[in-house]
């Protein structure tokens, strides 16, 4: 276990921060909407969760070592999450960057050329807001054999990368649910999951070997099984709109399932089943080396 300091100075956006408060509301409904059993819901963790949306001026320590973060979400004390919830922060000129320099390059490659054109900013800060959410929804403070345990130690080495993909797919699964309550525009459910695709392809160019990238791999690998994510012969990946929504589902009520029971061997074998890249993956990857692989 390593830890490192890290430090930012920002500048508050109060507009758009004063038009996300809403989705602080709606925490309690969305724990209780999450595909899993009452009993493994954390349905009393605190929800005093302020959501910012700032520019950054300046990073030091960690913030400024390797990929440079879209948001942040904290603490991960899962004591102070359960007492009072937590802080979410969302670096707006960082993710602009990304998406116009990055994302959409990306997608003009991988993605079916019928489905680019509804790839959206407003779908993408919605997905990073909507992951960051998501950090403090399901199992934390779990039971195992009689202990009382959390889920991040029962899963140790695994954990980050089966908390950061959950994230991701919680985070599509909860903005379908609000579009279907009325509390998000329809609108959105167009570009949701182009732009969620062309994200994963993002987030798995910071290598799909190692302990992150596994869990992005293994997102796009279920997907696919289950028919949700077409590719074609020259490589292109479609959304399709009709499989997507039951297999998003199904692949959340998997991993929180693991997390609820603190199954470190079911997260190895999860992660061993559907986190190898295939070959058709891996060459939608390597046509992707004049995009950079993030910003500075």
């Amino acid at each position: 276990y390593k830890a490192a300091f890290e430090a930012y100075v920002t500048v508050n956006l109060p507009k758009e921060s004063a038009s996300l408060g809403r989705y602080k509301e709606r925490l309690p409904w969305l724990e209780k909407n999450l595909p899993i059993p009452d009993a493994d819901k954390n349905l009393h963790r605190g929800t005093d969760s302020p959501i910012r949306v700032v520019d950054i001026a300046f990073g030091a320590g960690e913030a400024q070592a390797g990929v440079q973060t879209v948001a942040f979400n904290l603490p991960n004390d899962e004591r102070v999450r359960e007492a009072k919830g937590s802080k979410k922060v969302l670096l707006h000129n960082i993710m602009r960057a990304k998406y116009d320099r990055i994302l959409i390059p990306i997608a003009r490659e991988v993605l079916d050329p019928a489905q680019v054109k509804d790839v959206s900013f407003d779908a993408y800060f919605n997905e990073v807001l909507h992951h960051e959410l998501s950090h403090g929804l399901g199992p934390g403070t779990i039971t195992v054999d009689g202990r009382k345990t959390e889920a991040r130690l029962e899963l140790k080495e695994l954990y980050s990368t089966l908390e950061e993909a959950k994230a991701d797919v919680m985070g599509v699964y909860n903005i379908l649910a609000l579009i279907e309550k009325g509390d998000m525009p329809a609108t959105l459910r167009h570009s949701l999951e182009p732009t969620y695709v062309a994200g994963l392809f993002r987030s798995a160019r910071f290598g799909v070997d190692e302990a992150h990238g596994q869990g992005v791999v293994a997102q796009f690998n279920y997907l696919e099984k289950k028919g949700a994510l077409v590719t074609d012969a020259q490589g292109r990946v479609h959304a399709v709109s009709e499989k997507f929504p039951g297999a998003i589902r199904d692949l959340l009520h998997d991993m929180l399932t693991l997390q609820a029971r603190g199954d470190y061997k079911g997260t190895k074998e999860f992660l061993d089943t559907y986190g190898k890249p295939t070959p058709a993956l891996r060459n939608a990857i390597g046509r992707l080396q004049a995009v950079p692989v993030d910003i500075r």
